[in-house]
């Protein structure tokens, strides 16, 4: 879908100030579509004489589930013989109502109204099309009012779309409410409320709509939940000012026990997961620990170079599951890991006589935490293999990684500028000497289902590329 802003730019009459004004109202489209339960249009004027452009469009959300509405292209131009009333309503300024042929000889009802900005002057013309019944015709003119007040972050949350599950409450300036539909009523009624809504006054009868008096002394919006007995309730209260004063209140209310009591269970199993993370990187690294004592009691350097490695593979995989302990979800992103590991890696690895330094380049690449899991032992593996042979008897160099997403495919490149590696030799690799190159490929090519290739670096030095597909095991 086009961006509105673009489309303004690009072939309407607008000037930037305006087109600021009419985007500010963007974020709110849906919500009226949803609220007025007709579709929305928005025009301005073409660079041609007595053209419209279709800036944008939405459908409500009955429209939205049937799928049986077949939406115009926004950006397209208009002639006035197309849209007569949008046309006169920016000659004219008023809003009027009247109909729109849907398909031949299929005529359904329209209104138009006049977007203007700070000046008084018409920028847009917003249109409702659609049949509804008579008593929500009120809706169409509720949304519009909606349209006009400009979006903040604060108050994003309170025009979210609706759903089928929301029922909705209109009250004037005064107190009085002027609309609730059934799902409004029923719900009021889950809360011991026996008699209808439509006509009662907030602050003289006995319906508990203490929000909406909150809203008309504030002048602020806000979202509540509400207990009534074993049952909660969620309502949205949206203040509409005009000069300076509320002219009407929008309740968007939602009866959510039994989604808040999965929330409550979800909650729960997430700390519990999150708990048993962090237990697992206290075991991990105890077992770390226990290998230190062990290193400081063995005399072979050969036995002290496989717990040594032994170690770094535990701590990689202990990191981990520490950044999971932090996290609400089971996926991770992988460029955090590799930061990480590079910085750990080299502070304990690398001499103070020594001046290897790290360099990192990554896009945020979330995996699954058994994906992450596996690439984090490869990158330790590759890592370690270059500070321990890459850069014997050098003493200064750069070993970095770069992460980016190309795609379905994720890509991770670790390289060093030292004394380079025999090509040949490293894709054949057997044996003892070159067991972490045989973790690594069978990480790869197994756990991530990717490809291992080594080459030479520029202007000297190895380089390792890993591709891995992004629908990884475990996602």
């Amino acid at each position: 879908m086009a961006f509105m802003n673009d489309i303004c730019r690009e072939k309407s009459i607008l000037s930037d100030v305006q087109i600021r004004i009419l985007n500010n109202s963007v974020d709110l489209l849906q919500f009226a579509s949803d609220l007025s339960q007709r579709e929305i249009n928005v025009f301005v004027l073409g660079k041609q004489k007595d053209t419209l452009v279709l800036a944008a469009q939405r459908t409500p959300l009955f429209l939205r589930l049937s799928e049986t509405v077949a939406e115009a292209a926004s950006g397209e131009s208009i002639t006035a013989y197309d849209e007569p009333l949008a046309l006169r309503v920016f000659h004219t300024g008023t809003p009027l109502k009247g109909a729109k042929e849907r398909e031949f000889g299929k005529m359904e009802p329209m209104m138009a109204y006049p977007f203007v900005d700070n000046a008084g002057d018409t920028i847009a013309v917003i249109t409702f099309v659609g049949k509804v019944e008579n008593n929500r015709n009120i809706l169409t003119d509720t949304a519009f009012q909606a349209l006009q007040v400009p979006i903040i972050d604060e108050s994003r949350k309170l025009y979210q779309t609706l759903s089928v599950q929301d029922g909705i409450i209109l009250i004037s300036g005064e107190g009085k409410v002027v609309y609730a539909d059934e799902m409004a009523e029923s719900i009021m009624h889950l809360r011991g409320r026996d008699i209808r809504l439509a006509g009662e006054n907030i602050y003289n009868s006995r319906v508990n709509l203490s929000g909406a008096k909150k809203a008309l002394a504030t002048h602020e919006g806000f979202v509540e939940d509400i207990r009534h007995g074993k049952i909660i309730f969620t309502q949205r209260v949206i203040p509409l000012l005009s000069g300076g004063k509320v002219s009407r209140i929008i309740i968007v209310i939602t009866e959510r026990t039994e989604i808040h009591r999965k929330e409550e269970e979800l909650m729960v199993k997430t700390s519990v997961i999150k708990e048993i993370h962090h237990r697992v990187k206290n075991n991990l690294q105890t077992i770390a620990s226990l290998l230190r004592m062990q290193m400081r009691r063995v005399e072979s350097q050969e036995a002290k170079d496989v717990l040594q490695e032994s170690l770094h593979r535990i701590l990689s995989i202990s990191l981990v599951h520490e950044i999971l302990s932090h996290h609400d979800e089971e996926n991770i992103d992988i460029s955090d890991v590799a930061q990480k590991l590079l910085t750990l890696l080299l502070h304990s690895m690398v001499s103070r006589e020594n001046r290897i330094e790290a360099k990192f380049e990554g896009q945020k690449l979330i995996l699954p935490s058994e994906a992450a899991t596996s690439l984090a032992l490869v990158i330790n593996e590759l890592i370690t293999n270059a500070i321990e042979h890459g850069f014997e008897g050098i003493h200064e160099g750069t070993i970095s990684v770069t992460i980016h997403n190309e795609g379905t495919w994720g890509m991770m490149v670790i390289a060093d500028n030292g004394r380079g590696m025999d090509i040949e030799a490293v894709r054949n690799y057997k044996g003892r000497k070159h067991l972490g190159l045989q973790i690594v490929s069978t990480l790869v090519e197994k756990d991530l289902q990717g490809t291992l290739k080594f080459s030479l670096a520029e202007p000297q030095g190895t380089k390792a590329i890993i591709r891995f597909p992004l629908h990884t095991k475990g996602e």
